[in-house]
């Protein structure tokens, strides 16, 4: 009873506080029930702006900051003290971006969830290469233990029949379970290789023990303001939001105690305070303050993003104007979009490139006017010229923009089976098809200069 208390309260508190919800964007839901609610769920998901892997660490500085002092990192995977760096992008070292939901589970291909940043988190490398792409779980018997998250054994009933699993602390909990709810339900279409939380078989993609798991952890640490905050933050970039941060009760409506119950929305948090007159056509994404940020191309080079154009009501064809500042540098794949494509749920594949004619900083806006609307919204693109682009180093194994021991002992924890060579990207560096002492030798050459 103390514990569905305590979720209440928490839910109440989330419900007050501060949270930027489009209006309209979770219309579609309402009156759906089990399987057609998960699936509309992946309908206003899926197609979202996919970012660079690269240039994750440009958008953790406003998604993963402590706000106590915005210039350090914060991991929830370890007590240790990192700081961003003086230039906004640049990888801080002693760290990974991990996959949260490892991507080996679904083959380790460099498709849209690869750089989905609501999955994919700053944290210490050495717990990074701890956790592997063990599932979550409750640990019975540690075998590694940082102080807040630990390995070991699991839990009678839990793992899947994975020999350990990772269990983060209690204050992050529910942060993961929102997290693997988004996962399965975005990217529900994936053929998962690994499946001691998934299953192929069952719509609700997640295994029974998961499901129990993930629904207690939830209800037990209840959405707080670091995921209201970073769900905010994302959505300017990526154009989609996490579904389950935005409304803690969903997750019971498609896998807890409200399987069978048609979902109504009672639960958003915070919807827009001034919504729209409810016959006036209506953006729902993107929003004013949305960026696209193309980071550093090269001079001669060109980078295209895209953004989704979702609305509700159009009556006739949205207008397109690309303006301001640096506009010549960006161009548009059109300048007006169809009422059909407009209101329609997968919304308008809009197709934004850069192409830089100088060195620099560079910057537009893109206008989207008319078919209905009571006024105009404004986006912002940024980008950067640069000289040429540095590849990365095929040593650096764990992302930290060096090659060092860090390295060389990913390698070592990967040949031993502590770690998982899918979770590391191209650890292959011979192109044997292999993991194996060659590659050692080879980030050791590297770290000496050979």
């Amino acid at each position: 009873m103390k514990k569905i208390a305590l979720y209440l309260v928490g839910l109440c508190a989330v419900l007050a506080a501060e949270a930027t919800v489009p209006q309209g964007y979770y219309n579609s839901l309402k009156g759906k029930t089990g399987e057609d609610l998960k699936d509309a769920v992946h309908a206003i998901t899926v197609n979202h702006t996919v970012l660079s892997y690269n240039s994750l660490w440009y958008y953790y500085v406003e998604t993963d900051a402590r706000p106590d002092n915005p210039n350090q990192v914060w991991d929830m995977y370890s007590n240790n003290t990192y700081y961003f760096s003086s230039t906004r992008g640049n990888a801080v070292s002693g760290m990974n971006k991990e996959h949260s939901f490892p991507k080996s589970w679904w083959g380790g291909s460099k498709n849209a969830a690869y750089s989905d940043l609501h999955h994919l988190i700053p944290t210490d490398a050495n717990a990074n290469s701890a956790r592997s792409n063990w599932p979550f779980g409750e640990v019975a018997s540690s075998d590694w233990d940082n102080g807040l998250s630990k390995r070991g054994t699991p839990r009678s009933g839990q793992g899947g029949g994975a020999s350990r699993v990772f269990e983060p602390a209690d204050e992050y909990k529910g942060d993961f379970a929102r997290i693997y709810f988004y996962m399965v339900s975005c990217y529900q279409d994936l053929n998962w290789k690994t499946t001691y939380m998934l299953t192929n078989s069952d719509w609700r993609t997640l295994n029974q023990w998961s499901i129990d798991l993930l629904l207690r952890w939830a209800r037990e640490d209840p959405v707080s303001q670091k995921e209201i905050t970073r769900n905010d933050a994302i959505s300017r970039y990526q154009n989609n939001r996490n579904p389950f941060v935005d409304n803690p009760d969903l997750m019971e409506y498609i896998w807890g105690t409200m399987v069978g119950t048609a979902w109504d929305g009672s639960g958003t948090v915070n919807p827009d305070p001034d919504p729209q007159p409810t016959d006036v056509a209506t953006l729902i994404s993107p929003t004013q303050g949305t960026v696209l940020e193309f980071g550093d191309v090269a001079v001669g080079d060109s980078a295209t993003l895209t953004l989704y154009v979702r609305g509700e009501k159009f009556s006739s064809p949205l207008t397109l104007k690309c303006y301001l500042n640096d506009y010549k540098m960006f161009s548009l794949s059109t300048t007006s979009i169809d009422t059909t494509s407009l209101n329609s749920l997968e919304g308008y594949p809009l197709q934004v490139t850069y192409k830089p004619t100088s060195l620099g900083e560079h910057k537009a806006k893109i206008l989207f006017s008319g078919g209905g609307m009571s006024s105009s919204v404004g986006i912002q693109l940024r980008a950067t010229g640069v000289e040429s682009t540095t590849p990365e180093q095929p040593g650096d194994i764990n992302g930290d923009g060096v090659i060092d021991i860090m390295d060389v002992n990913i390698l070592i924890n990967i040949m031993l089976g502590i770690a998982a060579a899918d979770d590391y990207g191209d650890s292959d560096l011979s192109g044997n098809g292999m993991v194996d002492i060659g590659d050692i030798n080879l980030v050791i050459n590297l770290m000496l200069g050979k």
